[in-house]
């Protein structure tokens, strides 16, 4: 089975095809460019779905049971995992858009996090363990959303000075307009404030079936907390300036909403509430860790 660095090295591969865009191609090498594209990304998937499989196969065998026991590692793995279909979909329906070269990065540093991260599973007790799932699948989703709101919002300000300018005609960087940048970012902010909402209200449930109670001050609960609040008040601020015409209001709120997911999730993962097993119960005990070894 693959290893992480495998699909890593192969995204990489796609951010110096992206890279080749900048090269004067012919309509037909332009064509060919595009194809090779699409199928080093379709391979880069495809590589990635089998080592979450094998992933996921390996935690229920540990666990000797359907319940699964995921590690922060896995976690961000998976969000790679979202962001790099995200980035497929945009590749197909905006072809002409050079939208890979600020997505890409950012997967390509949110896989090599995840492999610098210890693949021990979290602590769960198994009553929680769905609701845990749960909690985690959403609180991924959102970190996804927020990510690919950073990259819009990073091509809004670009393309916005590009206009005043009048540089937009002189460079051979293809961007999508204004418009589908604001109204992409919007989406990304509504849907990653109602993604990390319900991975909050899910998180206390599963401290509720888990514990009988819930531990109000922990860490990881005030940090998650606080962000839903902010993603919520970054979603009406940038709704409210956007009705008057201010549409840089929603590219600098995804900006800050990314920088504060990253501190939060720096917060929540050194927390207790985030804290791994002991390695002597992990089920790396039993069979060698396939993040950064392996054959790819």
């Amino acid at each position: 089975m693959p290893n992480a660095k495998c699909f890593l090295a192969v995204y990489a591969l796609v951010f110096c095809l992206e890279l080749g865009r900048w090269i004067g191609l012919s309509p037909r090498g332009k064509s060919w460019l595009m194809k090779l594209l699409i199928f080093t990304t379709a391979t880069g998937l495809l590589t990635h779905s089998l080592y979450l499989l094998d992933r996921v196969f390996l935690s229920a065998a540990s666990a000797q049971s359907w319940r699964l026991a995921f590690s922060w590692h896995d976690w961000g793995i998976l969000t790679a995992w979202a962001l790099a279909i995200a980035y497929g979909i945009l590749l197909l329906r905006r072809s002409e858009s050079w939208i890979g070269l600020f997505v890409l990065p950012l997967l390509l540093a949110i896989i090599g996090a995840s492999i610098s991260v210890p693949s021990v599973p979290l602590n769960q007790a198994s009553s929680a363990s769905l609701w845990r799932l749960v909690h985690g699948v959403a609180m991924t989703l959102g970190t996804m959303l927020v990510t690919l709101g950073f990259a819009m919002a990073i091509m809004y300000l670009i393309q916005e000075w590009r206009l005043k300018a009048k540089r937009l005609g002189k460079s051979l960087l293809r961007l999508p307009s204004l418009e589908y940048l604001q109204s992409f970012g919007s989406k990304c902010l509504v849907c990653s404030a109602s993604a990390i909402g319900f991975g909050v209200v899910s998180g206390v449930v599963m401290n509720l079936v888990k514990d009988g109670q819930v531990n109000w001050t922990d860490r990881g609960i005030v940090f998650s907390g606080g962000l839903f609040l902010w993603l919520v008040l970054a979603c009406i601020l940038q709704w409210y300036y956007a009705k008057r015409g201010s549409g840089h209001i929603t590219a600098w709120m995804n900006m800050l909403s990314f920088v504060i997911v990253a501190i939060a999730l720096y917060l929540v993962v050194s927390a207790p509430h985030g804290r791994s097993e002991d390695k002597s119960t992990s089920f790396q005990t039993s069979r060698p860790d396939r993040s950064s070894g392996g054959v790819g």
